[in-house]
């Protein structure tokens, strides 16, 4: 029998008084429940934070885009590119071309970025999911607008009823001063709004690729291929296998790779407030020192008579840790299971709301087994810690003349 563990869950199941001992370990146990469930659930959140924003980003960017290494267009080689969309794991291949237009709409201008795409580009993205009004159709003379676009040209109509000049720098052009010669010209009737988020809104318009193609004075060039994979791929053994078969001139993105620099940001974030709530629950865990600081004074007729009887200072040190990991354990395990509720909880019914004008009602959720993991291991490593700490502290020769 583990003697000291024993003696350890008796004082801890004991209720034959109640003493500041007990309800100061009462109160270790409230404070670690508590921190438990609050670092819990802003984890959830984090997650659920992150997979909204990712679901904006997949309505306009693809599963895998591959761009030139160098520059920012490329030639399309159809003997290298055009088998890829035959490749059993990929479900569509869209061409795109980027240019930055002028666009003039009655009095008002805007410079945004045109993306010319082919007749495959909806199925490559979700974009058509994004229309906010209208219709998706980018086929010539029909464009796609974000509402941020639109908005700063004042335009507010869709259909073939108004038209917008749009100016497409020629490739070949040296003087922009010149616009007759440096600019080509043409119309473009709003089809349809988008509403993806505001960093695509007020930035892009989407038209038919050949025609951007031939107004930019670059035929048969993109600037990328957006290619949607098939369900079930697994994506890093894809991505590293379209870079063997493209070689060292292209460069191959999953979805994360073409936002970087925001996850980057996002998970930063997570771990800056990770580290400030596991910051609290280490202050919010000395109670548990005290409580057992105390503990030792209360029990030390006990501690001197194991002492006398020849348990060694080993074991009644490992008593009192004993006792210390099991507050930590009923502690932990309460407060994830709180927090569990709490996250199930907002992800049904909503208990926080984001209030009116955001797309979603609620704060989005969503717990994962590594969270729940992670808790765990920090509330475990912390109780542990103070265990041992305040076992350590314990000296066997002061309590001899009790």
């Amino acid at each position: 029998m583990n003697l000291p563990y024993f003696i350890a869950r008796r004082y801890f199941f004991s209720r034959h008084s109640t003493t500041a001992v007990n309800i100061l370990a009462g109160i270790s146990i409230a404070g670690l429940v508590v921190g438990t469930a609050a670092l819990l659930v802003i984890l959830s959140a984090f997650n659920g934070l992150e997979d909204l924003v990712k679901g904006f980003y997949a309505s306009f960017d693809p599963d895998i885009k591959v761009e030139a290494r160098i520059g920012k267009n490329f030639t399309y080689d159809d003997a290298l590119l055009d088998p890829i969309a035959d490749w059993e794991e990929v479900a569509t291949v869209s061409k795109v071309l980027e240019e930055r237009v002028l666009l003039r709409y009655r009095e008002q201008e805007f410079i945004a970025t045109v993306k010319g795409v082919d007749s495959l580009y909806h199925h490559a993205t979700g974009i058509a999911d994004a229309i906010y009004r209208g219709e998706y159709k980018t086929g010539y003379p029909d464009a796609v607008i974000g509402i941020g676009v639109a908005w700063h040209l004042g335009l507010s109509y869709v259909g073939r009823s108004e038209s917008v000049q749009m100016y497409v720098p020629k490739a070949s052009a040296r003087n922009l001063l010149q616009p007759d010669r440096a600019f080509n010209q043409d119309v473009v009737y709003a089809a349809g709004l988008f509403a993806v988020q505001p960093e695509f809104d007020v930035r892009y318009i989407l038209g038919d690729l050949s025609r951007i193609q031939r107004m930019s004075d670059q035929e048969n060039t993109v600037s990328s291929l957006d290619i949607r994979l098939q369900n079930n791929v697994r994506l890093r053994r894809f991505v590293e296998k379209l870079q063997n078969y493209l070689g060292d001139d292209f460069v191959v993105r999953d979805r994360n790779d073409q936002q970087a620099a925001f996850f980057k940001v996002m998970r930063a974030e997570g771990l800056v407030t990770y580290l400030v709530f596991t910051l609290i629950l280490l202050i919010s865990s000395f109670t548990l020192f005290g409580a057992l600081s105390m503990m030792i004074l209360d029990k030390k007729k006990d501690i001197h008579t194991l002492w006398i009887l020849g348990m060694p200072k080993r074991k009644l040190r490992k008593l009192f840790f004993s006792e210390g990991l099991l507050v930590t354990v009923v502690g932990a395990v309460t407060g994830i299971i709180l927090g569990g509720i709490i996250v199930v909880l907002q992800h049904y019914f909503g208990l926080v709301s984001m209030g009116s004008g955001y797309v979603v009602d609620s704060y989005p959720v969503r717990l994962t087994v590594l969270d729940v993991l992670k808790v765990l291991i920090t509330v475990l490593v912390i109780g542990v810690f103070i265990s041992y700490v305040a076992g350590r502290r314990m000296k066997i020769g002061q309590l001899k003349s009790v």
